[in-house]
């Protein structure tokens, strides 16, 4: 039978089902401990009486219509609910426990579908009062709607109980499994020491001055995530158009020459590494987004609407990467200033990390404050992130690009040197990485790893035909 429309979604029998099973067997207590929430339950006696148990289990206490009574008598709710003969009718709805997921899912379901109506009504009510701008709205609306269909894992406050055991959790597992790298790796085995890869809700700057490889770095970060760990990865590229992006993704794969291969110029038996490259980034899970004037919601739009589809395959996205940050634009359409907008940009960025819990790392320009002439070197700085200090407060990791050939070019002892400069790092330390710069493959690697080039790269071309 259709229910009621004038009424919100529920499933009040089953709720005294659920809390019939929790009575008559501990084992079914924890089964829908695990699978509810108190906030699920339609009816005030019901969540009361789910409080009581919850407290129980969480105290090591046996769970039976005895203890559950005494337990509701010491808070008052004994009587509010109706008393023991009310605990007493909720086992007489069931004859045995066995089916408490069954039931559980069917509360789950009702109270999602009231969270859902909340959440329309309060999109429908802001799209009527018509105070904020359209894409706020748009945006407001989708992240209400996924943490809607997130609802099962999202309740909310947690005690420090819960989290201890599950920090304790994953510090026994560091110490057996002694990894380094407990997040994203980057490919930099020096970079991913110090940084111990790209953590899960973290938001990530690489930063730096025109020309010193930032787009470079992020595509070899990008590169290493999809083929080598297979993760997929969204690229949000607002400077170059996908084919280009792609002929660099190529190029470093498969050390040939970018120029060359752009035009044509590179030596005949490099063709197989050419194409062995195009098939690997073919078969790999790396989605590009090219689109020019991209605001922070449609950046957070479609990340959602990948994460969904992806988690219909069940997989999960790896990592977010925008190049760059100063291309976004807020979107709000109120800012009195670039900054406020930066702002804007970079609180939704971290939000967004956080929403998906998955690493976002966005480059970003520099001043020219570390060109000025009044500095002892050129070594770029926190400060110098252009438009906003909120950046530098939102980020969770700031790494700065520095080539010090760039500014002496006649040194050739400094030609393929860089610098990676950790210039903030919330949960680890700060300092520099040494690696090396192959400008013509677009590729940074480990100092340690030396300058392998191919040898089309130190002998002269041959047109390939």
């Amino acid at each position: 039978m259709a229910q009621n429309p004038s009424q919100p979604p529920q499933a009040l029998e089953a709720e005294m089902a659920v809390l019939g099973s929790m009575l008559i067997e501990r084992e079914a207590a924890e089964k829908a401990l695990d699978a509810l929430h108190e906030s699920d339950f339609y009816l005030d006696a019901h969540r009361r009486t789910f409080r009581a148990v919850h407290g129980l289990v969480g105290a090591g206490q046996a769970v039976d219509l005895v203890t559950v009574s005494e337990e509701m008598r010491k808070t008052g709710d004994l009587d509010v609910v109706g008393g023991g003969q009310y605990l007493a009718d909720l086992i007489g709805k069931v004859t045995t426990a066995a089916h408490v997921e069954y039931y559980a899912r069917l509360v789950k379901e009702k109270a999602l579908l009231r969270d859902l109506i909340n959440a329309a009504t309060g999109v429908v009510t802001s799209a009527y009062a018509q105070e904020k701008e359209t894409s706020q709205i748009l945006d407001e609306a989708q992240g209400s709607i996924m943490k809607v269909s997130e609802r099962q894992t999202l309740h909310g406050v947690v005690s420090a109980k819960e989290i201890v055991h599950e920090v304790v959790d994953l510090i026994e597992k560091a110490v057996h499994n002694k990894n380094e790298v407990t997040g994203v790796p980057s490919g930099l085995r020096a970079f991913d020491r110090m940084t111990t890869g790209f953590q899960k809700s973290d938001l990530i700057l690489i930063a730096a001055r025109p020309s010193m490889g930032k787009t470079a770095f992020a595509q070899n970060i990008i590169a290493n995530v999809v083929l080598e760990k297979g993760l997929p990865v969204l690229f949000f590229s607002l400077e170059m158009n996908r084919h280009a992006i792609m002929q660099r993704f190529i190029a470093a794969e498969a050390k040939i020459n970018l120029k060359d291969m752009r035009t044509g110029y590179f030596r005949r038996d490099r063709w197989q590494d050419l194409t062995n490259a195009a098939a690997r980034f073919s078969d790999s899970p790396l989605f590009i987004n090219d689109n020019p004037g991209m605001t922070v919601f449609s950046v957070r739009a479609i990340a959602r609407q990948l994460t969904s589809r992806l988690k219909q395959e069940n997989k999960r996205i790896g990592m977010i990467v925008i190049d760059y940050l100063q291309l976004l634009r807020g979107g709000g359409g109120r800012q009195e200033n670039r900054q406020q907008e930066v702002s804007e940009i970079s609180r939704g960025l971290k939000h967004l990390a956080r929403e998906l819990n998955v690493p976002v790392i966005a480059l970003s320009q520099l001043s020219r404050a570390s060109e000025d002439k009044t500095r002892l070197d050129n070594k770029p700085k926190l400060s110098d992130l252009r438009e906003s200090g909120s950046l530098e407060q939102d980020a969770d990791l700031v790494t700065l690009i520095h080539r010090e050939g760039y500014y002496k070019p006649n040194d050739p002892t400094l030609e393929n040197k860089a610098q990676l400069i950790i210039a903030k790092q919330r949960q680890g330390p700060t300092g520099i990485v040494e690696v090396l710069f192959l400008r013509d493959i677009t590729r940074f690697v480990d100092e340690a790893a030396g300058v392998d080039e191919p040898a089309d790269l130190q002998e002269s071309q041959t047109q390939f035909s």
